[in-house]
């Protein structure tokens, strides 16, 4: 059977300790820790800024070596291509391909996210940075201009160019934040800063990713989990390999939601064995 990775959106959370990692550990051992327990990471870092190569390392040598990393593109790659000339974005694609490339073994997804600025008409320059990608590792794609969710041409296009490739689509699942009013400052923050974006539930290659954010109210978030449970045994019956990223409004519980869901798939799926075995929560985080 094939087999699903779960990660978080960071591997220390100061809400953590005691839990995943113990108090007396330090920050820099945390990654070890939590990969006790996942076996992906998104790693926002690299959209951010510049990581060195030897950082890279030092974090490949910490996890095992069935640990997955999902790196986000740099945004100087997805984000400005407005303001820089298409050649320089290539170089600096080809830049962190080779900064990668040493820890390829540990790669999962790698992420290339677009901004809604980014629309149907950059159709031809997303299709370059995909055919531009050398590594042996899988692409995942995310977009966030609603012209790629109109289920007509716009999205037909996109489908087509990343299944002829065998690109991954990022299917960012925002419904849990936007399903009530925001009535604390994490739901606030969540509804300000995620995308809104309809959640089009299709794979495109073998290795789906999955953004799932959930409600601060955690029981909500079982008719969504329940949905997810469905459509990823479905990817496993097909051989697809998914890997999910579950966040929370302000990814404390996230932890937690990526428990049940594992849980709902061990009911549903005969033969399926468990993948997260979390410690038992300590008091703090019952009183979310």
């Amino acid at each position: 059977m094939s087999m699903i990775r779960f990660g978080m959106a960071q591997w220390q959370h100061p809400a953590w300790v005691d839990w995943i990692y113990p108090r007396s550990e330090s920050t820099g051992a945390r990654l070890g820790h939590y990969a006790r327990f996942f076996k992906s990471v998104e790693v926002g870092s690299t959209f951010y800024t510049d990581v060195a190569p030897e950082q890279i390392e030092r974090w490949s040598q910490q996890v095992p070596d069935d640990f997955r990393f999902s790196f986000k593109a740099p945004r100087r790659i997805s984000h400005q291509l407005n303001e820089t000339p298409f050649a320089e974005v290539l170089k600096d694609w080809q830049q962190f391909q080779t900064l990668l490339q040493p820890i390829q073994d540990k790669l999962g997804p790698t992420m290339l996210q677009f901004p809604a600025s980014v629309d149907s008409s950059y159709l031809m320059t997303i299709a370059q940075l995909c055919q531009s990608w050398c590594l042996t590792s899988s692409l995942s794609v995310e977009v966030r201009s609603l012209s790629y969710f109109d289920k007509q041409e716009g999205e037909r296009a996109l489908l087509r160019l990343l299944a002829g490739g065998q690109y991954d689509k990022v299917i960012m699942d925002s419904r849990p934040v936007f399903s009530t009013p925001a009535y604390c400052d994490s739901l606030e923050d969540a509804q300000r800063k995620k995308p809104r974006v309809p959640c089009h539930v299709l794979a495109t290659g073998g290795f789906p990713v999955v953004r799932f954010i959930g409600h601060p109210d955690l029981e909500r978030n079982h008719i969504w989990l329940d949905q997810w449970a469905a459509k990823l045994e479905m990817w496993l019956a097909e051989g697809r390999e998914p890997t999910v990223f579950v966040h929370s409004s302000d990814n404390i519980a996230a932890p937690t939601l990526a428990s049940w869901l594992d849980e709902k798939l061990s009911i549903k799926i005969s033969g399926y064995e468990k993948q997260l075995a979390l410690p038992v929560q300590h008091e703090q985080m019952g009183l979310l």
